[in-house]
């Protein structure tokens, strides 16, 4: 008894880290397949929660080619050229200029969400069907975000959902939809259109 409950202290700690992988080399997967299907464009919706209720809703459109995205919802529309990128918000009329690695601009990044979280966060995958969740825990009590879950389709490594929870803040619920691959857009459709928002205040935070 004494030698199998020992072989069990070892086993468990490699079946843990073993699962572990097994999340990493998912994710690693659907980071992939996001890339390699670049650009794409897909419906967008999320919603934010303290825990138990709805604070806000939005939804629209988004486009991904690598570093370049493009986030166009009602309230919110945003676009980044790889280099720069502007956060124009519908109620006050204004339009914020970071560098598109700036912390600002990469907590909206949706690659670099899910390409942060793979370092510093234990992980762990589940199956349930034709879907696989992949969950990360922040150990950082500082961290901002403490846990991430995402949801892709386990054959294919498609992006369905995501789920990002703030410390003490509530969660934000993504779900993406109507995927299209492959896609061709111009230059110009990662650059703030100023043309079309004449009257906005530009606030350069470079």
């Amino acid at each position: 008894m004494k030698r199998a409950s020992f072989l069990l202290m070892l086993l468990l700690p490699l079946s843990v880290f073993s699962q572990m992988m097994d999340a990493v080399a998912f994710m690693d997967k659907v980071v992939a397949r996001l890339k390699n299907d670049a650009a794409v464009e897909m419906s967008y919706s999320y919603k934010a929660y303290d825990g138990v209720e709805q604070l806000a809703s939005d939804e629209g459109v988004m486009i991904l080619d690598g570093e370049r995205y493009v986030l166009l919802m009602e309230d919110m529309k945003v676009w980044c050229d790889g280099k720069s990128q502007w956060s124009y918000m519908d109620v006050s009329e204004e339009v914020y200029v970071t560098y598109a690695d700036s912390e600002e601009a990469q907590n909206l990044s949706p690659l670099y969400i899910m390409e942060s979280c793979r370092n510093g966060y234990d992980s762990s995958v589940s199956f349930d069907g034709d879907m696989a969740t992949v969950t990360l825990v922040t150990q950082d009590q500082e961290a901002v975000v403490e846990r991430v879950e995402f949801v892709a389709e386990a054959k294919s490594s498609l992006l369905r959902t995501m789920k990002i929870f703030l410390s003490g803040q509530g969660y934000i619920a993504v779900e993406l939809k109507d995927y299209k691959a492959k896609c061709k857009f111009d230059n110009t459709v990662f650059e703030f259109p100023a043309k079309e928002y004449q009257s906005a205040v530009v606030v350069d935070m470079r």
